[in-house]
């Protein structure tokens, strides 16, 4: 994956992209080569990248991606929990099945707490094609804390919440 964090204009990542392709570089996804609010920008990196285009920073809400959706303007939505929030991010996995487009999940500055609940969202619907949950190793932590299998208060919660999610 290259996250370009919004650092090129819409030429430019399309000149970069074909120069890492032309390298025999194997890229499983562009993330957000241009400017969040430049949608046109994306759509055009999209159709003219060899690699599928993920929107990040241009996916802050629901209508957001809705937006995406409608314009054709990526391949895949890199949903952040801390970010876009669960009721959200459930909204955009229901929307990502019915227009088959493809999401990945990713994280912000959070400990491993903020990760628990990501890997828990992850698993509880299965939807994500790649999981980049890795803040927690750039923090100092005494405890870190992990998915396990027993059943903390938190697990108990997040279970329950996606139980009642799966079975509506």
């Amino acid at each position: 994956m290259v996250d370009a964090n919004m650092g090129y204009t819409p030429k430019q990542a399309v000149e970069f992209i074909k120069k890492v392709y032309n390298m025999g570089i194997d890229v499983s996804v562009f993330e957000q080569p241009v400017l969040a609010n430049d949608i046109d920008g994306l759509k055009f990196v999209r159709f003219n990248s060899p690699f599928p285009v993920a929107a990040d920073e241009s996916a802050r809400t629901k209508y957001d991606v809705l937006r995406l959706i409608k314009e054709e303007a990526v391949d895949y939505i890199n949903i952040k929990l801390m970010k876009l929030g669960i009721s959200d991010a459930l909204a955009i996995v229901e929307m990502a099945k019915a227009s088959n487009l493809q999401l990945m999940i990713g994280c912000m500055s959070e400990s491993s707490v903020g990760i628990n609940q990501s890997v828990h969202f992850a698993l509880g619907t299965g939807a994500f094609d790649f999981h980049d949950l890795d803040s927690h190793l750039m923090m100092k932590e005494e405890n870190i804390i992990l998915y396990t299998s027993d059943f903390s208060i938190l697990n108990i919660f997040f279970f329950l919440f996606l139980l009642n999610y799966l079975l509506l």
